[in-house]
């Protein structure tokens, strides 16, 4: 089974910032992410159409792709040998992410798990 990580935000807050997402989420938004990871811990190769390994921007970023209550989606993270780690939830519509910054905040936070600044913890919502 694949290994997904979230990231979570520097001290003193120290937050989960894929499950500060999650809860934002409608209660049929919440489920259907919950099968979708489920499924995508089980399936060895990620491609198209659920998984979007470059974005344009991206600098390493893919993506994980769902639609649920009629909006596509995504996290985006990148890979470190076998594990996935989530940085940011967001939701795609005409080429556009919300939140805007959803690239750039990406970034930012792919920088610190490489850096080892900030600390991850097992997808687990």
């Amino acid at each position: 089974m694949r290994s997904i990580r979230c990231y979570i935000s520097p001290p003193p807050a120290s937050r989960n910032k894929i499950a500060d997402w999650y809860n934002d989420l409608s209660a049929q938004e919440q489920a259907d992410a919950d099968q979708f990871i489920q499924k995508m811990r089980k399936t060895h190769d990620w491609e198209m159409p659920l998984y979007r390994r470059r974005l344009r921007g991206g600098e390493g970023l893919g993506e994980l792709r769902w639609r649920s209550n009629n909006k596509e989606h995504r996290l985006i993270g990148f890979f470190i040998g076998y594990a996935w780690y989530a940085v940011i939830g967001c939701i795609h519509k005409q080429r556009n992410y919300s939140p805007a910054n959803a690239l750039e905040t990406a970034r930012t936070r792919k920088l610190q798990i490489e850096r080892e600044e900030v600390e991850t913890i097992e997808y687990d919502l």
